[in-house]
């Protein structure tokens, strides 16, 4: 499912002699430094349902979760833009990860129309208010499964916050729309050294920088130049 967190089911699997999830396959929503465990020995968990398919899935989880004896106590949290009348509070949900720094989340919807005008979508500001900023998706070839391509081993680490997710677009004039894409030195470098502290504690010899600065010379000029700058920082 989508933005299920593969640092989250690693550091569960851990806390439990089975060894029934350590191959459930997750996605980073929260980079997890540490778990927290309750008195009662069980790691508190904030859950989100989602939207669409997302509520079997977390359903599903529950279930394989419970199979395997993991000592996980739920936090659910009913987070939607599809139906926001019975959406918990954003400020709510995010207290709620920040406190426990691990989350099961589904599939959050985005409607073609906000109830609020807004452009912003309930996943960039969930994100922006846990200032997640790297999305992480390892892309690797599995056994005895076919597909087009053959041994595919990598990981693919995108900003999240700024850039083309600013959400920043308008009308100017009837028919013409501007949108604004934000690129900052101290965020293009912070993501910089997030995948080369990945890559070195994860033993990958090589990053490589995907940008536009041939078209786009300032913005991804500069998201470039901070890359290259922090690459200084690792010269092996």
């Amino acid at each position: 499912m989508a933005l299920l967190m593969r640092n989250a089911c690693r550091a569960l699997s851990q806390t439990t002699q089975k060894s029934a999830i350590r191959n459930l396959s997750c996605s980073a929503v929260l980079h997890l430094q540490e778990t927290v465990v309750e008195q009662e020995g069980k790691t508190k968990c904030t859950l989100i349902p989602g939207d669409g398919v997302g509520p079997e899935l977390v359903v599903s989880v529950q279930q394989v979760f419970k199979a395997a004896n993991v000592p996980v106590e739920f936090e659910p949290y009913f987070l939607s833009e599809v139906n926001p009348t019975l959406s918990a509070p954003l400020e709510q949900v995010s207290n709620s990860i920040a406190r426990n720094r691990v989350c099961l989340k589904g599939i959050l919807a985005t409607p073609d129309h906000s109830h609020t005008g807004e452009l912003e979508t309930l996943n960039m500001k969930l994100r922006k208010s846990l200032d997640l900023y790297s999305n992480v998706v390892h892309v690797k070839s599995l056994p005895g499964v076919k597909s087009r391509h053959s041994n595919v081993d990598c990981v693919i680490i995108r900003e999240q916050t700024e850039g083309e997710y600013s959400a920043l677009e308008h009308e100017s004039v009837h028919g013409v729309v501007e949108c604004l894409k934000i690129v900052t030195a101290t965020k293009s470098q912070r993501i910089a050294k997030f995948a080369f502290d990945y890559a070195v504690r994860n033993n990958r010899k090589k990053v490589t920088c995907v940008h536009k600065a041939n078209i786009m010379k300032l913005g991804d000029g500069l998201f470039l130049k901070s890359c290259q700058e922090i690459a200084k920082l690792y010269p092996r």
